[in-house]
């Protein structure tokens, strides 16, 4: 937990000041464990996610840990970064490492979207695109834990995707060299201006972050019943996407907020 300790005082006032980060909602994570699930915005940088994270652990004074599946990539980087993840929470996106954290009785949380969802066109920024995938739904009945969706306005505003290039990716079968590379997206921002290479990070705009987390979702069926889980996954994004509506309702401008 120190280590976390000292990610939080980072990142707090960079949150706060910077990109005036607002989470509303904690109050209704229930007190036995969860699992987490929200869209994936901005690019490469989990903004959202650093804002609920700094939020999260304000709200339960460092005393209930959360865990995030974060992609294989970022646990191949050099050593001394890698060896620093587990001590943040931050764990492989594996099947079986989800079930080691959720059986010692942690909350997890999982961006089902990946790259596809991450780098959406600007305009789509309101739309959440979870790319089918039911795994999380699979999971939550299958260890019987209930889903705590949480949506935010605002981090898709700190760069702009032009393009996806999702036609483009499958044309240079990226998939079969980086796994999800489902995509090879057209972007402009700071400091790099127009670039395609989604693996370089942005100097992110400073634009306001707003996090709703909504009421849990208790799913009940068989994790092997292809209909269960689809009425899952189809009743969590309906939510999702409808708070979503409701933030982007209240922005006057983007960036500003």
């Amino acid at each position: 937990m120190e280590t976390v300790r000292r990610s939080h005082a980072f990142f707090s006032p960079i949150v706060k000041r910077y990109f005036r980060s607002e989470v509303r909602g904690l109050d209704r994570v229930p007190k036995q464990q969860c699992l987490l699930v929200t869209h994936h915005d901005g690019g490469i940088l989990p903004l959202n996610g650093i804002c609920f994270g700094v939020a999260w652990y304000e709200h339960f004074a460092f005393e209930r840990p959360l865990y995030v599946l974060a992609h294989d990539l970022i646990h191949a980087t050099f050593r001394p970064f890698t060896d620093l993840l587990p001590r943040s929470g931050l764990v492989p996106a594996d099947r079986h490492v989800m079930d080691s954290v959720v059986e010692a009785g942690h909350s997890l949380l999982v961006f089902p979207g990946a790259a596809r969802e991450s780098f959406r066109p600007f305009s789509e920024r309101g739309r959440i695109d979870l790319g089918g995938r039911t795994g999380f739904v699979k999971q939550a009945m299958r260890h019987k834990i209930p889903i705590v969706p949480f949506v935010s306005a605002g981090s898709h505003e700190t760069f702009f995707v032009l393009r996806r290039g999702a036609r483009l990716a499958r044309w240079l079968r990226i998939r079969d060299v980086v796994r999800s590379g489902d995509v090879l997206p057209v972007v402009a921002g700071l400091p790099w201006g127009l670039w395609f290479i989604p693996a370089l990070p942005q100097l992110p705009l400073p634009a306001k972050i707003t996090t709703e987390v909504l009421e849990p979702v208790a799913l009940e069926g068989d994790p092997d019943d292809d209909a269960s889980v689809k009425r899952g996954f189809d009743l969590v994004l309906s939510r999702m996407q409808s708070a979503l509506d409701a933030l982007y309702a209240e922005r006057r401008y983007p960036i500003l907020g």
